[in-house]
């Protein structure tokens, strides 16, 4: 399990583009408390960090998806 760091969570969204609020719809709390963990000043629960690996795992499957549709299939 990711120890998810404050830049760690910031960096996330930045990836992925999503603001505040979309990603704290997508692990069920406020946006103020993505707020306050990009911070420093509140730390992620152990539930919140798994959350958040499943979902970094779930966007990056996304992504590849969209390439493969975009470009076809690629040939490892």
């Amino acid at each position: 399990m990711k120890n998810w760091t404050s830049k760690e969570i910031k960096e996330l969204r930045s990836k992925f583009k999503l603001s505040q609020k979309a990603l704290s719809e997508m692990v069920g709390v406020s946006d103020n408390y993505i707020y306050l963990l990009e911070k420093g000043v509140k730390k992620p629960s152990k539930t919140l960090k798994i959350l958040l690996g499943y979902i970094e795992k779930d966007l990056n499957e996304r992504v590849r998806r969209e390439e493969v549709n975009k470009h076809g299939k690629r040939h490892i």
